[in-house]
C-alpha cells in the first residue's frame, strides 16, 4: 500500500550495483530502452542519483534532472494495459503477448543498464499472481505499515484529497461488497473508506501470497526498518539473493533523514479517528503485530503468509 515507507526501501534496493529498474526519465518513452544506458551514471557516482522523495519535501531543480528509479506506472500500461494501474487483478493473467513484451523490455532494460536482475516496486492492490504469471521465480517484499498511520497520510497527500479517491475507492473490480457496506455505514467517511482498503490490500496480498512458494514472499513492517534500517535493508538482500553492498547503506545515510511518520499521525489525531480506525481494523492490525483498543465486529482477519522477514 502507498504511504508505507516503499519508496525508502526501493531506492536504497535500487543502488545495488547487480539491480536495474524502471526509471523516472525513461517512463515516458517505454519503446526506447536506450535511454537506460544513462542510469550507468549512477554506478559511477552515487551523485547522479535522485534523493528520496517524500511527500513535504520540495524538489529543487538538481533533483529533478538526476537519475532515479519510478514506480512507472506508463511503461507498466504500455506493456499490460490500464488495468494493471486501475485494477484489483486477484485471479486475472497476463495474456502470451503482455508476457512477451514484459520479458521483452526487462531484458532491454538490463541490457541497456549493464545489470543482471530486474526489481520494481507498485502501490495499491497486490497483483501478485498477475506478475507471478510473468516472473515464476519473483520474490515478493510486502512492506507493511499500521493502517491508522496509513489512511491519515492518504488524507492528507495531494493524490488522494484532491481526487476521487475521497468518493469512491481507488481501483475498480475488486472492492468488497462487505466493506462497502461498512463505508457506507461510517457516513461514507473518507477515513473510513481509506482505511478499509488498507485492510483489503492487506488480506488480498496475504491470500495470493498462500499461492507461492516458500521463500517468495516476505513482510516488512515500516515500523521495524525505521527502528534498524541497516539490519532490514542487510536482511532484504539476503531474502532477494543479492551480495552485500556498502553502496546501499551508503546511499541511506547520505541521501535521507529517517522520521518516524507514525509518530506525528497519532499526535495530530482526534480521539474519534482512533476509535473508527481501530474498529475497522483491529483484526488486521493485531495480525500484523499492531496493538488495538478494540475488536472490530467487521469481516473475518485474513489468512497468515510466511512473514520470515518481517
Amino acid at each position: 500500500m502507498g504511504r508505507s515507507g516503499t519508496t525508502l526501501l526501493f531506492e536504497c534496493l535500487a543502488t545495488h550495483p547487480d539491480v536495474g529498474w524502471l526509471a523516472h526519465h525513461a517512463n515516458r518513452y517505454p519503446g526506447r530502452p536506450e535511454l537506460y544506458a544513462l542510469t550507468r551514471l549512477c554506478d559511477w557516482s552515487l551523485s547522479f542519483r535522485k534523493s528520496i522523495e517524500r511527500s513535504d519535501q520540495r524538489r529543487s531543480l538538481l533533483e529533478k534532472i538526476r537519475l532515479g528509479p519510478a514506480e512507472a506506472y506508463e511503461t507498466w500500461e504500455a506493456l499490460c494495459g490500464e488495468k494493471i494501474r486501475n485494477s484489483w487483478l486477484e485471479g486475472v493473467r497476463p495474456s502470451p503477448q503482455e508476457r512477451e513484451d514484459v520479458h521483452g523490455l526487462v531484458r532491454a532494460v538490463l541490457r541497456w543498464s549493464a545489470k543482471s536482475r530486474f526489481a520494481a516496486k507498485l502501490t495499491g492492490p497486490p497483483r501478485i499472481g498477475f506478475l507471478q504469471a510473468i516472473f515464476p521465480d519473483a520474490i515478493f517484499v510486502h512492506v507493511v505499515r499500521d493502517g491508522r498511520a496509513v489512511a491519515r497520510s492518504l488524507l492528507r497527500v495531494d493524490f488522494w484529497r484532491n481526487s476521487f479517491r475521497l468518493r469512491e475507492p481507488a481501483w475498480k473490480d475488486g472492492f468488497p461488497a462487505a466493506y462497502e457496506a461498512l463505508w457506507h455505514a461510517h457516513e461514507d467517511s473518507p477515513l473510513a473508506l481509506a482505511a478499509l482498503q488498507w485492510r483489503h490490500v492487506i488480506e488480498v496480498a496475504r491470500r495470493e501470497a498462500s499461492a507461492l512458494a516458500p521463500g517468495q514472499y516476505h513482510e516488512l513492517r515500516y515500523e521495524d526498518l525505521l527502528a534498524d534500517p541497516e539490519r532490514r535493508l542487510d536482511e532484504l538482500l539476503r531474502v532477494a539473493a543479492l551480495a552485500p553492498s556498502t553502496r546501499v547503506q551508503r546511499f541511506l545515510r547520505s541521501r535521507f533523514q529517517l522520521r518516524d511518520m507514525n509518530e506525528a499521525s497519532r499526535r495530530n489525531a482526534h480521539p474519534d479517528e482512533d476509535a473508527l480506525l481501530d474498529d475497522l481494523l483491529a483484526p488486521t492490525l493485531r495480525s500484523l503485530g499492531y496493538e488495538t483498543a478494540a475488536a472490530a465486529p467487521s469481516p473475518a482477519a485474513p489468512a497468515r503468509a510466511d512473514t520470515s522477514a518481517s
